[in-house]
């Protein structure tokens, strides 16, 4: 199915995410974004210790769900678009 999808040309290039071998919660960089794999489970995808080393990010903090593009969503937690989020007047939903 993904093989048809937006995601073709990543993983065509990256066989090890394609029939993931690469393994759960590993991340491999292509054209400047890390890209990996978890399972969706109870409706949440959980994130190891490793994992959240690797992204720089610990327990507690807050992840903006940023629209990035139509092939993937994009989590961040440092940068020009939480500094403009922490000063939004409106509101903003903590899911």
């Amino acid at each position: 199915m993904l093989s048809c999808s937006k995601l073709k040309n990543i993983l065509q290039e990256n066989p090890a995410l394609k029939d993931r071998t690469l393994p759960e919660g590993a991340l491999l960089s292509y054209k400047g974004r890390k890209y990996g794999w978890l399972t969706l489970k109870n409706s949440s995808i959980y994130l190891s210790g490793n994992l959240m080393q690797n992204l720089k990010i610990k327990t507690g903090d807050k992840l903006l769900a940023i629209r990035s593009s139509n092939i993937a969503f994009t989590m961040g937690v440092r940068g020009t678009l939480i500094d403009k989020s922490n000063s939004y007047i409106g509101e903003i939903k903590i899911y």
